[in-house]
């Protein structure tokens, strides 16, 4: 197979990250105090991150429409790992705003132990079925400037996957080790394809969860909000500034289904997945759906 290593990748604890994030900035994150009223949102990158801190951001802050539609969601809530600059870690500028903080990171657990054992941040964990992540990846892997817009067919990028070698690392290993803690009491877990099926049900769960109430206008307001059309085409959540990302393409929201994997996966590689999906998940619980 081609080396499609893409420009200045370097490699941690078996993750793959750009050259964007920094050894540095990863031991800023690890040692952030964070208290009771700060939010971190975390999720394997492409499980529906955007749309799930769009909803987030609207309930914990009284469903400001008029913010959130001038006010691009990666300033709202920053990627913390990040220099989006290429100089200033986003870390950096976050610390600079006033507490509450809301942040999201794909890193995994290991870095935020000191965290989690504090007990006080509340962290929302992402999670969307691991076919349709591996497809949403393979396509943002080919729009995305800075990963050396892939060139690769399906096939050479499940290779990729296999032998373990994606930007963050293996998606079940990243998930185990966040959902070792998905039972304490300030820890969320999120499913995509919950959002999907059960938007209103996801809504009230997660206002609980914050704390935070909302009339039923304003969570209708948010459910309209978040749809697929409405999302696509909000330039303040669809990326479509960044030069990085090649819309020509792919789009950074692609399609927004579920099932989308069934028109790429062969027999054997859903196979090697499901495999993969029962040892982890089983021993832990957890169920997704597929379609």
């Amino acid at each position: 197979m081609a080396d499609y290593r893409f420009p200045g990748e370097w490699v941690k604890d078996n993750m793959v990250l750009e050259p964007s994030i920094t050894g540095e900035t990863i031991n800023q994150v690890e040692s952030l105090e964070m208290t009771e009223d700060d939010i971190l949102i975390a999720s394997y990158p492409k499980t529906g991150t955007t749309w799930a801190q769009e909803l987030i951001w609207l309930l914990n802050n009284n469903a400001d429409m008029k913010k959130a539609l001038s006010v691009p969601v990666y300033e709202r809530i920053p990627y913390v790992e990040y220099k989006s600059d290429g100089v200033h870690s986003n870390l950096e500028m976050l610390l600079k705003t006033q507490r509450p903080y809301m942040m999201k990171t794909h890193l995994p657990s290991d870095i935020f132990q000191k965290q989690i054992k504090a007990g006080k941040v509340k962290i929302i964990v992402i999670i969307r079925n691991p076919k349709d992540t591996l497809v949403s990846l393979y396509h943002f892997y080919r729009m995305h400037g800075g990963l050396g817009n892939f060139q690769g067919s399906w096939n050479d990028f499940f290779e990729l996957y296999k032998t373990k070698h994606l930007i963050y690392g293996d998606y079940f290993e990243w998930y185990a080790s966040w959902l070792e803690y998905k039972d304490k009491s300030n820890i969320k877990l999120l499913k995509y394809e919950d959002m999907h099926h059960r938007m209103s049900d996801v809504i009230d769960d997660l206002l609980q969860f914050l704390g935070k109430s909302l009339s039923e206008d304003s969570i209708a307001d948010i459910i309209k909000h978040l749809t697929f059309d409405s999302m696509s085409s909000n330039d303040m959540v669809n990326y479509k500034r960044f030069s990085v990302f090649d819309m020509n393409v792919a789009s950074f929201m692609r399609k927004g289904i579920i099932g989308d994997w069934k028109n790429y996966f062969s027999d054997e590689q859903s196979a090697v997945v499901d495999k993969s999906y029962k040892d982890t998940f089983d021993p832990l619980g957890v169920r997704l759906e597929f379609e």
